[in-house]
């Protein structure tokens, strides 16, 4: 009796270790499986932010590309390798966490920059039109080169406006020797109806969004750069400026606020000046603007004097367009 209790004794012990050791075992495996989900589930976090923080350094530095190394991210790192045309760019994240590797391979395409229409040399769009036009000035809607030259090309209006009335206040208040000396298609003085239908505070966000440089309200003269004829930019005017002296720019100027041109400042592509309420734009000296001046808000105030020019130049338009990047993206395919 006292034997047979031993053995069972000894029977249960045996099987319940080795019970402990299977429960044990699988614990262990339990906790390898799930370290090992939660490894490679990391890895793939890392490669996919790796994605989307190059995504946004890539609409802020549209000129971006090659390889990045060892960035640190999530207890992580990830490597970057982006290549391709805008029309088609790869972006490869290689995220690795402890021992775990994970490939994203992404491809995009650059958006398109939403371009104004262009129907004169000066267009307004506004509820109130005020026009004080002095000096030796001249808007002309014929075609010009980027150095103000004139070239064979298709004539746009002088001043374009939005409906009969405003075209009938703009010739009616034009002095007889700046009458003459807005020139372009239709006649002297060139003034033309356009029934446009542009959301203009939609596409000037468009364009702030994709701004690559930004001014605050302020005076910039000689030294200033906003843009090449190589590399033109979109600028962004937060506030009244005054741009003046030699500086220059290329590509196209948003200006949130009221604009005064003096000096020798010369803008080659698009000038949209833009407000709520009342903006007002002065023009003085021998500053110009080679493409095509747009002015909307409800209250418009243009005070030209001295040798300003407003030159419709269809090829530093064409430049602009060619040339600036948007800063939105399509995502063609995303592989994980």
């Amino acid at each position: 009796m006292g034997k047979g209790t031993l053995i069972l004794a000894l029977g249960v012990s045996i099987l319940t270790s080795i019970l402990i050791m299977n429960i044990s075992a699988n614990n262990d495996k339990a906790f390898s499986s799930t370290l090992d989900f939660y490894e490679t589930t990391q890895s793939r976090l890392i490669a996919n932010s790796g994605v989307e923080i190059y995504l946004e350094k890539l609409r802020r530095n549209k000129t971006l590309s090659g390889n990045f190394f060892d960035n640190i991210i999530m207890n992580g790192r990830y490597d970057i390798y982006i290549y391709g045309p805008d029309s088609l760019m790869t972006i490869k994240s290689v995220g690795k966490y402890r021992q775990k590797v994970h490939n994203t391979i992404v491809t995009a395409s650059r958006s398109k920059i939403t371009m104004p229409p262009i129907n004169s040399a000066i267009y307004v769009s506004s509820t109130n039109v005020n026009l004080d036009l002095n000096g030796n000035m001249t808007i002309d809607g014929n075609d010009h080169d980027m150095n103000g030259n004139i070239v064979t090309g298709t004539s746009l209006p002088g001043i374009g406006v939005d409906n009969a009335s405003d075209s009938a206040y703009v010739i009616n208040t034009l002095k007889p020797k700046i009458a003459n000396d807005i020139v372009g298609a239709g006649g002297t003085p060139s003034v033309s109806t356009f029934a446009d239908a542009t959301d203009w505070k939609k596409l000037t966000e468009n364009l702030i969004f994709a701004a690559d440089i930004s001014l605050a309200t302020g005076t910039y003269t000689t030294g200033t750069v906003l843009g090449t004829a190589s590399e033109p930019k979109i600028t962004y005017c937060s506030g009244d400026v005054h741009l003046s002296g030699d500086a220059y720019g290329y590509g196209i100027m948003i200006v949130n606020g009221n604009l005064e041109l003096s000096g020798n400042f010369t803008f080659r592509g698009i000038v949209i000046t833009y407000g709520q309420s009342t903006i007002e734009t002065r023009t003085i000296g021998n500053a110009g603007i080679y493409g095509s001046s747009i002015f909307v808000g409800q209250n418009v105030s243009i005070q030209a004097a001295g040798n300003a020019k407003f030159l419709y130049s269809k090829s530093a338009i064409d430049n602009a367009k060619a040339n600036l990047k948007s800063s939105r993206f399509q995502i063609l395919s995303w592989w994980e």
